[in-house]
């Protein structure tokens, strides 16, 4: 059996159709006809059915999981998408493997010291280059900075300008300052090496090598790495910083003389607590002196490694590569693969009145 019935809905805009209609008042489509069969209940139901709206005041003849073809019409996809530039991310990543290095760096010269007969004097070099490395890092940049909001055209007249401002007395007195200051560290340091060389000496050796590759393990994930590239305000990386000092703490005992104790807890203050500031003094002032920064700190390391064991260079090489350029690579390749969906099915973002006044 057969038989035939006039649309109920416009198939165009939704419009339901009266007795009497013909065509279409809205987009003056005529009023079609279809022929069915009584065994087609379930399409004749769904075709007289009004179309379905997203609306939840309406009572509509629909159940309660119903999804209407219309449901993907609005689908979005990864749309905050942002690609990453290669060498943006390069540039970011040289924090990660400078600090490897640095940490490389202080282990290298305990093994050198401790263990290979290098002599203590080359550790005291070693740590008076690297303050002075960090002191005139630090006053080049704010030199760089003052210069560059002062509007100067030259540095060089910049910096005439601010010697005739410089007195003798405040020049004597600020420098008596800073010696003050590393006075008072370095006698601090030296009268509680003793404490130190004692405090860890009764553990054993491989409890201290494995407690040592634990906590150095532990610094170097927790490490705050977003302060060195300026996103970070404040140093959160306390945890990473006291395991780093645990570390020094665990190797002073092995050493043999209080001046050995003094020059490591000295190494690593300045490796572990003031290079990074010095770091991001430098990226935030110039990152192509950053990068040569950097690119110094890795020479250094590797040249360390290799008076201790060609192998152990050749491995450091190969992770500072893979670091700096492969897991770039590597994320720049699966960024392809990122399928982020949104729809009108996400929850509402509320949004505060006072700001869009303030907009």
């Amino acid at each position: 059996e057969a038989y035939t019935l006039m649309h109920r809905f416009c198939p165009w805009d939704g419009y339901e159709f009266k007795a009497s209609d013909e065509v279409c008042p809205l987009c003056e489509t005529e009023r079609q006809q279809s022929l069915y069969c009584a065994g087609k209940q379930e399409v004749l139901q769904r075709l007289l059915l009004p179309p379905w709206q997203r609306v939840l005041w309406k009572p509509q003849p629909y159940q309660d999981n119903h999804t209407d073809a219309t449901f993907l019409d609005e689908l979005i996809t990864n749309a905050n998408f942002s690609e990453y530039d290669f060498w943006r991310i390069v540039r970011d990543s040289v924090a990660v493997s400078q600090h490897c290095a640095a940490t490389v760096v202080f282990l290298a010269m305990f093994c050198l010291t401790n263990y290979r007969g290098v002599r203590l004097r080359w550790m005291l070099l070693m740590d008076l280059l690297l303050g002075a490395a960090g002191c005139g890092a630090m006053l080049s940049t704010a030199c760089y900075r003052l210069w560059s909001e002062s509007g100067v055209p030259t540095l060089s007249a910049f910096l005439v300008r601010e010697a005739s401002k410089v007195t003798i007395v405040s020049t004597l007195s600020a420098l008596s300052t800073y010696l003050r200051i590393c006075f008072l560290f370095l006698t601090a340091i030296y009268t509680l090496s003793p404490i130190l060389r004692t405090l860890t000496q009764t553990i054993s050796h491989d409890t201290v090598a494995a407690m040592t590759i634990c906590f150095l393990s532990l610094h170097l994930f927790s490490h705050d790495y977003k302060f060195v590239n300026g996103i970070d305000k404040p140093f959160g990386g306390s945890v990473s910083l006291n395991a780093s000092m645990f570390v020094s703490v665990l190797l002073t005992s092995r050493s043999a003389s209080n001046l050995h104790v003094a020059l490591i807890m000295c190494c690593a203050v300045e490796i572990f607590a003031l290079a990074p500031r010095v770091f991001r003094q430098v990226r935030l002032t110039s990152e192509t002196a950053y990068c040569i920064c950097a690119f110094i700190l890795f020479a250094l390391a590797l040249f360390l490694l290799q008076t201790l064991n060609n192998l152990l260079a050749f491995l450091f090489a190969v992770v500072i590569f893979g670091i700096t350029f492969v897991a770039p690579l590597t994320f720049m390749y699966i960024q392809r693969f990122k399928n982020h969906i949104n729809g009108p099915w996400d929850e509402a973002v509320p949004t505060n009145r006072h700001d869009k006044m303030g907009r």
